[in-house]
């Protein structure tokens, strides 16, 4: 009777078990490195470059940067263009090297267009601030073939006197298009100015990923924190400028209400606006987000979630790259998920590593490929 009792015990014990943690759930994973390897650097075909992130279509990468300029003889010049872009090819699976970054539509003007009173010449006001136009992230993809693509970017409004925010004037809807040219860059529009406003979460500014007929836009909050909103493709191509199709993730559930930047339920736990990137990987079933600690380092760190919205595990730090000699030796910490082959399996990562020189810092992106175990 007892050894009836026992098994009864067990059977009971492991069907509940079973019952509370399906086996195909999706849960928060604990990555661990197998192995890295230095590919080289992004060559910028004679361009001083800072803090590049990347999207792809039709095996190619679409890279924006921030602040760029000419090298003359090796060194920094004028003018500088706030923002620029350029292609690439996807990198070798087998076959390290420089990844070279080509510009089709030459330099010289800026890739997101400064509006109207952003002193658009060149963002240079006659005070000596600056309007900057700086994307933290790559566009986001909600549609794309091999002769058309549509695609948006959430760029701040942000005006700056040196590094310091003299004002946040809110975030810019941009519009990207490409009609299948080969050799040519999107054409690029502003689609909605001041699409989030000043007391609104910058969704999609942080971090943006597609997945399941949702775009999930990521923006940062005053506690240092995430916020997450999702969009429906149900639009034309994918359409983002209404904010009919949108949903914001409030007090842990949807809604169709914007909440205030300030709304403490927003903030999604265990999460940081610093710049980075969030993925879905098939390989763990999990949302992935990769992201750096703020100046001046180069610490790569990561995170898991079952959902979009969470809940995050707490980041663990699994790659440190080299700093350089400059203002700020290294940050702009970046995973690149759109130049792997899709199966999660491994990642590719820049930073960008300054050194000093006598007309400003030269920044380096140094490109190093993560392997999973």
């Amino acid at each position: 009777m007892d050894s009836l009792v026992q098994y009864l015990t067990l059977a009971l014990l492991l069907s509940g078990l079973a019952t509370a943690v399906p086996s195909n759930e999706r849960r928060a994973v604990t990555p661990v490195v197998a192995s890295t390897t230095r590919y080289g650097v992004l060559d910028m075909q004679g361009l001083n470059r800072d803090s590049c992130t990347s999207t792809s279509w039709s095996n190619n990468a679409l890279w924006v940067c921030r602040d760029t300029q000419p090298l003359s003889n090796g060194l920094p010049s004028l003018p500088l263009v706030p923002n620029t872009a350029s292609y690439s090819s996807i990198p070798s699976a087998t076959t390290p090297g420089d990844l070279v970054l080509t510009s089709p539509q030459g330099f010289g003007n800026a890739f997101f267009p400064l509006e109207s009173d952003e002193c658009p010449a060149s963002g240079v006001c006659s005070d000596g601030s600056r309007w900057v136009g700086w994307p933290n992230t790559a566009p986001v993809v909600p549609f794309s073939s091999s002769t058309a693509v549509n695609s948006y970017a959430f760029i701040p409004r942000q005006h700056l006197s040196g590094l310091s925010v003299l004002a946040d004037a809110g975030t810019t809807l941009y519009h990207l298009l490409w009609q299948g040219q080969a050799n040519t860059m999107p054409t690029v529009s502003v689609a909605v100015s001041s699409f989030w406003s000043a007391n609104q979460v910058g969704y999609g500014s942080t971090a943006a990923l597609i997945h399941n007929g949702f775009a999930y836009l990521y923006g940062p909050t005053p506690s240092g924190k995430l916020a997450v909103a999702r969009a429906a493709l149900t639009g034309f191509l994918g359409d983002l400028t209404s904010k009919s199709v949108y949903e914001y993730y409030v007090n842990g559930a949807w809604t169709t209400t914007a909440p205030s930047n300030t709304d403490s339920t927003i903030s999604l736990a265990n999460t940081v606006t610093i710049q980075g990137q969030i993925y879905f990987s098939p390989k763990w079933q999990s949302f992935v987000w990769i992201g750096g600690d703020g100046f001046p380092n180069a610490n790569f760190y990561i995170s898991t979630a079952p959902n979009p919205e969470g809940p995050w595990s707490a980041h663990t730090l699994f790659f440190t790259g080299e700093g350089g000699n400059g203002s700020l030796p290294a940050y702009s910490a970046v995973a690149h998920p759109g130049l792997t082959d899709g199966t999660g399996n491994y990642i590719f990562i820049t930073w960008t590593k300054t050194t000093a020189s006598s007309t400003g810092d030269i920044y380096t992106q140094p490109l190093v490929r993560v392997n999973w175990q």
